[in-house]
């Protein structure tokens, strides 16, 4: 006769292999899946970034509201110049595009309540990164960009 401990592993394994079967069948993951409104607001801050590091201005502003707040502390401690929508055409025009490829743009801790939401985007170039802490209201509808706070990363005091 086997002893008890010898059918612990086999035992085990049948079980997991039967928990990742259900799992793939009820379509069930770790990973939180977006909700209808998460996705809207997932859309317009790629639309905003991917096209801001693309210098495509008016593809942009589509998803800014024309009250934009945009600043950030900046690598020296100091808080940047106010970034209307007027002033980030200007920076635009001024600085290198990035590709597409190149971009990695990552949006988390998107949370919504009623009208308004938030949202944390990881950017940046390959060399230097930052977050944007992005607010945005639903008006007549539609998502739109009302506020951009940044700060870089790996920044001492």
């Amino acid at each position: 006769m086997k002893s008890p401990k010898k059918f612990v592993i086999p035992i085990l394994i049948i079980i997991a292999i039967m928990l990742a079967i259900v799992f793939q069948l009820t379509g069930q993951t770790t990973e939180k899946k977006l909700s209808v409104e998460e996705k809207k607001i997932e859309a317009v801050i790629n639309g905003y970034i991917t096209n801001f590091f693309l210098n495509e201005y008016e593809e942009m502003e589509g998803h800014l509201h024309e009250r934009l707040s945009k600043r950030g502390v900046n690598q020296d401690g100091k808080l940047s110049p106010d970034y209307s929508k007027a002033a980030l055409k200007d920076l635009m025009n001024n600085k290198r595009a990035m590709p597409l490829k190149m971009q990695k743009n990552v949006i988390h801790d998107i949370e919504i309540n009623n009208r308004v939401a938030t949202a944390v985007l990881d950017t940046g170039y390959p060399n230097t990164r930052w977050k944007e802490y992005i607010q945005l209201a639903k008006l007549e509808g539609n998502w739109i960009i009302m506020d951009v706070l940044w700060c870089f990363e790996n920044i001492r005091d």
